[in-house]
């Protein structure tokens, strides 16, 4: 019998891992994922934050417009 090289079980599983995060990363920013994502009241700011927060996730919205999601999240 040739000796093979054992690959540790949590290398394999911890590629497997990596391949999984990236898959699911690549599906969330489909433009149909993010049409339905921006609609879920979970990804909606509450509107009783404070002014500031809002100013900042306003400037944050404006700077997504500029740039998309789909960029900002590229796997590459």
């Amino acid at each position: 019998m040739k000796n093979r090289p054992s690959v540790m079980p949590n290398t394999r599983i911890n590629k497997t891992a990596a391949k999984v995060a990236t898959n699911i990363r690549r599906e969330l920013v489909t433009e149909s994922n993010l049409r339905v994502l921006e609609a879920l009241p979970a990804f909606q700011a509450d509107d009783r934050l404070p002014k500031k927060l809002r100013h900042l996730l306003d400037r944050l919205d404006a700077a997504e417009q500029d740039k998309p999601l789909r960029k900002m999240f590229s796997t590459n």
